[in-house]
Formats: structure tokens, C-alpha cells, sequence
């Protein structure tokens, strides 16, 4: 397996689990009603994934240093430009729905309430959600374009 997709499946399988943790939490707040604590899950969530990916691809990159090859850029790099594209056109499409979904909300004069900590908290994570989701779907499909050797 080259360091590339070993990279990437790092990025997938720490990025499942922390965010995965992070949101299962961030809902247990909600349905309890709490807010406070947050942003510091958030950069605490943010630390550990930072640190596991560096950690886990500099481990393997040192292990495996004697079997590395020249990196294929031809067919590993369209895979990578492909699958971030379509991330980008998923985030797109989610921030587009969700101004669209508030745009259309106030026709209606209803209110989602973002002038209280609450309301803010959550938007703040559902951007986050956004960004998760789109650079989850990037490994995952750069994994699957990814050339078999």
C-alpha cells in the first residue's frame, strides 16, 4: 500500500472517530439542552485529530521508509483532483441548501432563533458538520479512484 493511501486511511478511520465522537456528544448537549463546554470539545476534537494524523502517517512513514517509491503522480493525482471536486461541489451544495432553507424560512416569518447561544452553537456545528462531511467524502473517494497496483 503506498504512504498516499495509507495517508488517507488514517485521515478516514481518525476523522470517523473523533468527529463521529465530537457529534455523538454534541447531540447528548442538545437533547439535554446544554451548551456550555463546546468550544472546548471542539479544539480538544480538533488537537486530537491533528495529532493522530500526524502521529499515525509520520509512524508509518518512518516504518516503512526503505519500501517508499517514487510517487505516481499521473493517475494518484487525478484521483485526488477528482475526489475534490466532487467534496467541493457536496460542500457547495450543503451551504447553498442550508441558505436556502433560511431564506425560505423567513418568507414564512419563522425563526431559527441564532441571537441566543444555542442557536448559535448549533449553526456553528452544523457548518462544522459541512466541512466534516465533505473532507470524509474526499479520502473515501480518493481511496476508491485511487489506481490498483
Amino acid at each position: 500500500m503506498s504512504h498516499r493511501r495509507t495517508h488517507l486511511w488514517i485521515s478516514l478511520v481518525v476523522g470517523l472517530a473523533v468527529w463521529g465522537a465530537y457529534f455523538v456528544h454534541f447531540l447528548q448537549l442538545i437533547r439535554r439542552g446544554e451548551t456550555g463546554g463546546l468550544a472546548l470539545w471542539f479544539l480538544g476534537a480538533l488537537a486530537v485529530t491533528v495529532a493522530a494524523e500526524t502521529v499515525a502517517t509520520g509512524l508509518i512513514a518512518w516504518l516503512f521508509r526503505r519500501r517508499s517509491r517514487e510517487l505516481d503522480e499521473g493517475p494518484t493525482l487525478q484521483a485526488a483532483l477528482k475526489a475534490s471536486h466532487v467534496a467541493l461541489m457536496l460542500l457547495i451544495a450543503m451551504a447553498l441548501a442550508a441558505a436556502a432553507g433560511l431564506a425560505f424560512a423567513s418568507l414564512f416569518g419563522w425563526s431559527f432563533d441564532l441571537s441566543g447561544a444555542k442557536g448559535q452553537v448549533i449553526a456553528a456545528n452544523v457548518l462544522l458538520a459541512m466541512v466534516v462531511l465533505a473532507e470524509l467524502l474526499r479520502a473515501a473517494l480518493t481511496l476508491a479512484l485511487i489506481p490498483r497496483r
